[in-house]
């Protein structure tokens, strides 16, 4: 029988159990403590009632496609876990709950919240749908999530995995949703009443990329290209007096899709291929990324569906608190409500860590949103051969998630004056709501339907977790420039005559939840940016003027999004722009914040089981 792993959870203990005949005991470091346990496999259905003689057993029953097997299916033979289905239990005490997670990349079994022993695990995996072009790298369903279908009108249904429910090369990208109440049921094809929707997530595969230039040439980048400031009414001057009547550099980027088994693809030549660093930091084929900007629930009792909003504000939606460990979430990531603003980088972080953290929930990063940006300039997204469409701004001032403006903005910062101030579910003369149930007003997708992901530009700047170091030789990461505008976390101050620090603050978490680059002052040193995280690959850059020389600002080559790099006064990267900046805002926008709360700073959250 070939080796295949289970692994119990209980508390602080965990029991990694490995069976070929006999169980063996893996000790993976120093003052861990495990103990001994044994499980069996369970050929017998009607044995799952039975008696058992020996307390420390756990029972293992599988399944696949609702036969009884002998074991589990092996990796790699098309078979899925069927979260739904699988359960554990204590023969006789339906107060036991014990659960059973599965991990897809170990292809091991974890078992939680263990209460008592002999436990019984039956187990369902059934033959999943899997896309060729994805190459296994295939969305993961673990609880709670529920895949589904998104129609041309925005109707949701539960999806059977095991059928079609996405395809990536019609630009129809896997949607899933997590209910309200997790144990309500739906069956398949039954319509999902929006009420009890919490938050909708979109899977990102895991995928290699090929790079125009070497990173030698982005390096080059270092600066502006032209320290001239051109003087530009709108931005097609730019286009035609400066890039030779190109609409940006505008060029798609090639992708494969690769599978975490392959050699990871590490060559930063000219034309080589790279894998997408996003997926290396946690190992991981894929991730699930907030379909919208973070909301806020404004319901009292965050365990009523989400029915009616009329009483919600924009201004309840501004809240500085973390959801911890030990509270009801307040997270909603859902299209027409107001999204969850002045909250500091710190907060916005360990509400996204607590979140769901059986599924891995942390707050997006620069290189996750990067990798998000890179499938939507892609045949996979936005674009079609060579031509690629820009993403819509949503334009709604109040902040509702989802919204998109009826026509794209001509000019900067300042001069932008198409903007749409409507209430919740509601059109305006500049922009139609997430609802509005017509797939040709979706242009604020990075699919440009109902399947992709919205808010990547303008509604809120996009606090991510991309951070500068405190100073040229402290090379640990900076909270903030000072002691009044910094982050929440403890750490050295970047702009901070006494070179101070705060220690009162949040700690940090593990690296891989954070990008970290070079100090610098200047917000123009764009080769401190990473491969694949959608800033040094935005270049060249320019330095423009609007309106006569009353708005000038940085631009990249990409859509003239604006591009201002992290520096001693801006230590934090925001993304994509607020609804107000007109032609500023795009999938490859970046800015410098401060780290503190702000009432145009958002977050996401992403999910990678």
């Amino acid at each position: 029988m070939k080796l295949q792993k289970f692994k119990e959870e209980k508390k602080n203990q965990k029991v990694i159990i490995l069976f070929t005949i006999t169980c063996v005991l893996l000790i993976t470091g120093v003052f861990l403590y495990k103990t001994f346990a044994t499980f069996q496999v369970v050929e017998n259905e009607d044995l799952i009632n039975g008696d058992v003689s020996d307390p420390g057993d756990i029972y293992f029953v599988f399944y696949k496609d609702n036969q009884l097997t002998k074991e589990m299916p092996q990796k790699g033979t098309g078979y899925a876990y069927d979260y739904e289905k699988s359960h554990c239990e204590v023969p006789g005490k339906e107060e036991s709950k014990a659960i059973p997670y599965f991990d897809s990349i170990d292809w091991s079994i974890t078992v939680r919240e263990m209460t008592e022993r002999p436990t019984k695990c039956t187990i369902y995996f059934y033959q999943g749908y899997q896309e060729d072009i994805l190459k296994g790298t295939d969305p993961v369903l673990e609880r709670p999530l529920i895949p589904v279908h998104i129609d041309e009108k925005g109707k949701v249904t539960k999806a059977d995995p095991g059928k079609e429910w996405y395809n990536y090369e019609r630009k129809e990208w896997a949607n899933a949703v997590i209910l309200v109440d997790e144990t309500k049921q739906y069956e398949i094809d039954q319509e999902i009443e929006e009420k009890d929707i919490e938050s909708y997530f979109v899977w990102i595969p895991r995928y290699r990329y090929q790079l125009k230039e070497s990173e030698a040439t982005f390096n080059s980048y270092n600066s502006l290209m032209n320290e001239e400031t051109y003087m530009l009414q709108n931005v097609e001057e730019f286009y035609q007096k400066i890039l030779g009547g190109n609409k940006g550099k505008n060029e798609t980027f090639e992708i494969e899709f690769e599978n975490i088994t392959e050699t990871p693809s590490n060559d930063n030549t000219q034309y080589g291929w790279l894998t997408h660093p996003a997926f290396t930091a946690f190992n991981s084929n894929g991730f699930w990324v907030g379909k919208f900007e973070t909301g806020y629930n404004q319901n009292s009792d965050t365990n009523l569906p989400i029915a009616d909003t009329s009483s919600w504000t924009k201004v309840n939606a501004e809240n500085t608190s973390n959801t911890n460990k030990e509270e009801p979430t307040k997270v909603i990531i859902k299209p027409n409500v107001y999204s969850w603003r002045n909250i500091n980088v710190s907060n916005a972080f360990y509400t996204s860590y607590n979140y769901k953290r059986e599924l891995e929930s942390h707050m997006m990063k620069n290189t996750e949103w990067g990798a998000v940006a890179y499938l939507t300039q892609s045949k996979y997204g936005r674009c079609n051969g060579s031509t690629c469409e820009e993403v819509r701004i949503n334009n709604n001032s109040n902040y509702i998630t989802g919204y998109s403006a009826k026509s794209a903005p001509t000019v900067g910062y300042g001069a932008y004056n198409d903007l749409e101030n409507t209430s919740l579910n509601q059109d305006g003369d500049n922009g139609y709501h997430y609802g509005s149930g017509n797939a040709s007003k979706q242009e604020s997708s990075t699919t440009g339907n109902y399947t992709g992901i919205y808010d990547m530009s303008g509604g809120s700047w996009d606090y991510v977790m991309g951070v500068m170091q405190a100073t040229q030789n402290n090379k640990v990461p900076t909270t903030g420039p000072n002691s009044t505008q910094n982050s929440g976390f403890n750490g050295p101050y970047s702009n901070d005559s006494n070179n101070g620090s705060k220690t009162d603050g949040k700690p940090w978490p593990s690296s891989k939840y954070y990008d970290l680059y070079e100090y610098h002052a200047s917000n123009q040193e764009y080769q401190r940016g990473t491969l694949g995280d959608a800033t040094k690959e935005m270049g060249p850059f320019y330095k423009v003027s609007y309106n006569n020389g009353s708005t000038i600002r940085h631009i990249g080559s990409y859509n003239a999004d604006l591009a201002d790099f992290v520096n001693s006064v801006g230590a934090w990267f925001i993304r994509g722009a607020a609804y107000s900046r007109g032609t500023d805002t795009g999938v490859g926008s970046f800015g410098a914040g401060l780290g503190n709360e702000s009432s145009e700073h958002s977050f996401r959250v992403i999910l990678t089981p």
